[in-house]
């Protein structure tokens, strides 16, 4: 459910929750989960929940700082935020252009575009966990980790 509210109504009250969440969320996202982001927004008991493992904080910075190594011209679209609660769902779109080694994979210089769903649990202003879904096995062929075959 997305929150829509007047003007009159951005100081207190749920709707306001809602908003700040939104934008501690898109704060992150919007730059692509880099690690400087993480370590500001996330909480040290962080955890990113991500194709049937488990992150820390820790562990999702070392993997992300590994993303935006590879693709260093990494940009994220996000196209819809959704706020409810303590819960922010993202809608986002990430490319950029395979020019560093990944996960032993050396550069392909060729474009990689990928999509998914992120959905953020808010506490005391921070993000304390993730659940995000993304086509794994589209990302590790644009990557060169698998054939075309598939």
């Amino acid at each position: 459910m997305t929150t829509v509210r007047s003007e009159s109504n951005l100081s207190s009250g749920p709707c306001s929750d809602n908003e700040s969440n939104k934008e501690l969320v898109l704060s992150v996202a919007s730059r692509g989960w880099h690690p400087e982001m993480l370590t500001k927004k996330c909480s040290h008991g962080y955890q990113m929940h991500f194709g049937g493992s488990t992150l820390d904080l820790e562990g999702l910075i070392e993997f992300m700082g590994a993303i935006h190594y590879a693709l260093p011209n990494l940009v994220f679209e996000i196209y819809d935020v959704i706020a409810e609660g303590d819960k922010v769902v993202t809608r986002w779109n990430a490319s950029g252009t395979h020019l560093g080694k990944f996960q032993g994979v050396i550069p392909t210089k060729k474009p990689v575009h990928f999509t998914g769903i992120t959905i953020s649990r808010i506490e005391n202003g921070e993000i304390v966990e993730d659940w995000e879904e993304v086509d794994q096995l589209n990302f590790a062929q644009q990557f060169g980790s698998f054939s075309d075959m598939f």
